[in-house]
């Protein structure tokens, strides 16, 4: 969805997209972030001066850290299958998920171990790089 938003005398046009569940692509005017929404976040902005081409660029920072060991997405895709459920102990180099990215299924390894205390996305959800997908504890 498409919006327009005048911030300090500014017209800004803003593209928000859900990739995931809780997660948005925010596009301001041609930047992109990524903003994952939770109850009870707080976010903090800052304002940078950009020098080579005297821009301002928006900082969106959460402030809010997940505590534990989190797995992330390596690439964007879809999510298509989801291996694990709470509760489960996992070790390292175990497949957790997969995602299907350009036509591909790509498994999803864990990069560490323990007992998986959230899982952040659906099948079905998109996801950037980056994106945490698991927590364990």
């Amino acid at each position: 969805m498409i919006y327009r938003a005048e911030f300090g005398g500014r017209v800004y046009e803003v593209e928000v997209e859900e990739v995931g569940a809780n997660l948005f692509q925010v596009k301001i005017n041609g930047k992109t972030a990524l903003i994952e929404v939770k109850p009870k976040i707080e976010v903090k902005v800052e304002v940078a001066e950009r020098r080579e081409r005297n821009e301002r660029v928006e900082k969106i920072e959460k402030v809010e850290k997940i505590e534990g060991k989190v797995i992330k997405s390596p690439m964007n895709g879809m999510v298509t299958k989801i291996l694990v459920k709470v509760g489960d102990e996992i070790k390292e180099g175990d497949t957790v998920a997969v995602i299907e990215a350009m036509k591909m299924e790509n498994p999803i390894k864990a990069t560490v171990g323990g007992k998986v205390v959230e899982i952040f996305v659906k099948v079905g959800d998109k996801v950037v790089k980056d994106t945490p997908l698991i927590r364990l504890g």
